[in-house]
């Protein structure tokens, strides 16, 4: 690496394409020879069971999106999920040189996750990039962050009524 330390990435807006640019920066670290680890708070439960990239480690520990209407597991369930999501980010730290936080903007949001814990965990970062994916980044984050890239939607199948489609939302 060419950095004393880590840069940290925030994708985050209401448009589409955070976790899509994650997965994009997490393949091209792992083209370029670099360990990359990926943990996910609310979704891509299939994507660790079949992406199968040298280099590559994920974990997919959140129990969904929280507080919508497809949402079965209790508030205690995902707070207990973010919370251990969160101590697997802090085990890879380290091991890792692109460590990916896939929505833990949301988890934040959604109080899952203290915001000082985050940043503690960024601030221990060392040599590891950090990528964080979300929702409503908190200011904090953003200030904290060497680059931020807001999605704006402008247009979104969701509002004529049409569902994710799998393979490119999901």
């Amino acid at each position: 690496m060419n950095t004393k330390q880590g840069l940290v990435y925030v994708f985050t807006g209401d448009g589409k394409g955070k976790t899509s640019s994650a997965l994009g920066v997490a393949v091209r670290a792992a083209s370029a020879g670099l360990k990359v680890g990926w943990v996910s708070w609310y979704k891509e439960k299939v994507l660790p069971a079949r992406f199968n990239l040298e280099g590559v480690e994920m974990y997919a520990i959140g129990k969904g999106f929280y507080k919508l209407p497809e949402d079965h597991a209790s508030p205690a369930e995902h707070k207990q999920a973010a919370v251990t999501a969160l101590r697997q980010a802090e085990k890879l730290l380290k091991k890792v040189d692109v460590l990916v936080l896939d929505e833990v903007n949301n988890a934040v949001q959604d109080k899952l996750i203290n915001l000082i814990d985050l940043i503690n965990l960024i601030s221990k970062r060392g040599k590891t990039h950090i990528i964080l994916t979300g929702r409503n980044a908190n200011k904090k984050i953003i200030e904290l962050a060497d680059l931020v890239t807001e999605m704006k939607k402008v247009k979104h199948p969701f509002d004529k009524g049409i569902k994710a489609v799998k393979g490119l939302d999901y």
